[in-house]
């Protein structure tokens, strides 16, 4: 024979509280171990409302029974595996209690855990399913305009980056033309200095040769004075 005892579980998405299902061998027969890992709460669509955390390092999570279940669903106690871990469903009105066990449960047990999870349903608030598709519908919008707001981020991130690699080329560009700017101001600076030198210096010479014959036409001929004979 064997022993059941059960304790408080942590409760997900806003379930009640939860049992924990063991088993523990009598001393005159070893049987073996089963671990009571999680419960998962479905609706009729098989969608997720709720899950109870019998043992937190377990490490299959919803996803692994969504990958595990059989091509026809879901059927009333009938187990299937993945590895050495077991989901088991247990239909309970118009919800889907799936126990995941580490080995599979005994006949014998399924009919006390059965039991067990219709004592469960009793005290799950009846439009936990609508309020749960509510829940995650409004989640859902709530993703998507999370998307739509990153993806209109990247956009203006992507035009920011594209306009300061624009502002980067132009500042290039403005400094090479300042820099030639500089340089034509420097050639004309150096071709005004070399021309106003070149005009000074035809000045000084034009006046250098104009004094001698001014001179020489302002000096007058001697009264009196004899021409030398040929």
């Amino acid at each position: 024979m064997k022993e059941g005892s059960m304790e408080e579980a942590t409760p997900r998405e806003g379930l009640g509280a939860g049992v924990t299902f063991f088993s523990q061998p009598s001393p005159s027969k070893t049987v073996p171990r089963i671990d009571y890992e999680r419960i998962f709460v479905l609706d009729d669509a098989r969608a997720l409302i709720g899950e109870y955390v019998l043992r937190d390092d377990c490490p299959l999570e919803f996803e692994d029974l969504q990958r595990s279940t059989p091509a026809n669903g879901l059927r009333h106690l009938v187990t299937f595996f993945q590895g050495e871990y077991a989901f088991t469903p247990f239909r309970v009105e118009n919800l889907w209690f799936v126990i995941l066990t580490h080995g599979a449960p005994r006949i014998e047990e399924r009919g006390s855990i059965g039991t067990l999870l219709a004592a469960m349903r009793v005290h799950l608030p009846l439009s936990l399913p609508t309020a749960y598709v509510t829940h995650e519908a409004q989640l859902r919008e709530w993703s998507r305009e999370l998307d739509t707001r990153d993806a209109d981020l990247s956009r203006r991130e992507q035009r920011v980056e594209r306009l300061e690699a624009d502002l980067k080329v132009a500042a290039r560009r403005l400094k090479d033309r300042e820099t030639e700017v500089q340089s034509r101001e420097a050639r004309l600076t150096t071709l005004r200095d070399y021309a106003i030198h070149m005009q000074r210096a035809f000045r000084r010479s034009r006046s250098r040769s104009t004094s001698p014959r001014e001179s020489k036409e302002a000096t007058p001929d001697s009264p009196g004075s004899v021409p030398p004979s040929p």
